[in-house]
């Protein structure tokens, strides 16, 4: 006879995640199975997913739910005392992080078939304080009783998110809906802000990676007049924008300061932040700014201004309210109206301000265009996602 592992499930309470892992999704078309890990069927960490928010679990206990039987193969198991009980638990590798640490002992019951049933079993690790992203080995031992030495029988691989606070919208824990977290995006944005532990941190990080795709993988519309790729019909296609950062066509590499706003408020918010994609205007002259995937300090594509901007965007999207801005870098001089010097910002949590307060406002509007560059908190706006 042999002991194996029949399940794991991190994910066994949908009404909460205080101390169990959050509702997910793999994309737009591809739901998570529970239970995450299956016997027979999860053979890399990715292929069983579990993601957690610090925010949500705080002090709290993480339970995990597992199933345990007795079969035929080997290798060789003792035959059970009576009653049919025995200790189980499961250990880290040495000197590996695992944010939910190990599995502590637990004492398991099987039926007459072998079968222990669904078992809840406590892990020992509390997540930490950071956005991390960590494919996690369990080694599996079991133990007649306290008296003797543990003994392997399995291992089992997990890849675990760790957020800041449960997502923001658009992301949301409707069972069943698109707008659950998708793991393809964790991935991404787990490892864009590795180690951030505020959410200004952890949207300012996702802000410079995104800036930092320009011009390989993105690049400002020019040639298209500044048009939206990723951002159509009031949705984002984030299916086109991941194709797009795993090396294949996507929409293509244009997008305008829509689709970045977009992009920087969606990825922040699968980490718990809390940004809105939100407009400024209408109609005002620029000072110099590097847009994304250029390396020319001009006046946007040569046009002398915007009709519009658009920002990932922080509390009611006011002057008051700190942008972020991974479509261009404004100028940080002394006086950003002319250059050189030219000294390259990119604007993370940098408040608008009023006109004359020398913050992101007189950055990017030319003096004359500042009256008519103003927060538009009208137009904020959480696109779901596609």
């Amino acid at each position: 006879m042999g002991l194996e592992i029949y399940s794991i499930q991190f994910n066994h309470d949908t009404g909460n995640a205080t101390s169990d892992a959050m509702t997910i999704r793999r994309n737009a078309a591809q739901t998570v199975t529970l239970p995450e890990w299956r016997n027979g069927v999860s053979v890399k960490a990715s292929d069983s997913p579990a993601a957690y928010a610090i925010g949500a679990v705080g002090n709290n206990t993480i339970k995990i739910k597992a199933r345990f039987i007795i079969t035929t193969r080997k290798p060789a198991f003792p035959t059970l005392p009576k009653p049919p009980s025995i200790q189980i638990q499961a250990i880290n590798p040495p000197k590996v992080f695992n944010p939910l640490g190990d599995v502590a002992p637990t004492t398991v019951t099987f039926n007459t078939k072998g079968d222990t049933g669904v078992v809840t079993m406590n892990v020992t690790g509390h997540l930490g304080s950071a956005v991390r992203v960590t494919n996690t080995t369990w080694t599996w031992q079991y133990r007649l009783n306290a008296k003797q030495p543990w003994t392997t029988f399995a291992t089992t691989q997990h890849r675990i998110y760790v957020l800041l606070q449960m997502p923001g919208l658009p992301w949301n824990q409707i069972a069943g809906g698109t707008q659950l977290p998708w793991t393809e995006v964790l991935d991404v944005t787990c490892a864009w802000a590795n180690g951030a532990s505020t959410q200004i941190a952890a949207a300012g990080l996702i802000t410079e990676h995104v800036f930092a795709l320009g011009p390989g993988t993105i690049t400002y519309d020019c040639p298209g007049g500044g048009s939206s790729h990723y951002t159509i019909g009031g949705n984002f296609n984030c299916t086109a924008f991941l194709s797009r950062l795993q090396g294949g066509f996507g929409n293509g590499q244009y997008v305008n300061c829509t689709d970045c706003g977009t992009i920087v408020s969606v990825f922040s918010n699968s980490l718990g932040c809390n940004l809105w994609s939100s407009r400024m205007g209408y109609s005002f002259g620029l000072n110099p700014i590097l847009g994304i995937g250029s390396n020319v300090w001009q006046t946007a594509c040569g046009w002398g201004g915007f009709s519009y901007h658009e920002v990932g965007w922080t509390g009611g999207c006011t002057q008051n309210d700190g942008v972020y801005d991974a479509c261009l870098e404004v100028n940080g001089s002394n006086n950003p109206t002319t250059g050189p010097p030219f000294i390259p910002v990119l604007p993370k949590n940098m408040v608008f301000g009023a006109t004359g307060a020398m913050l992101y406002r007189d950055r990017l509007a030319s003096v004359a265009g500042r009256p008519t560059c103003n927060p538009q908190p009208n137009t904020r706006v959480q696109r779901p996602v596609v």
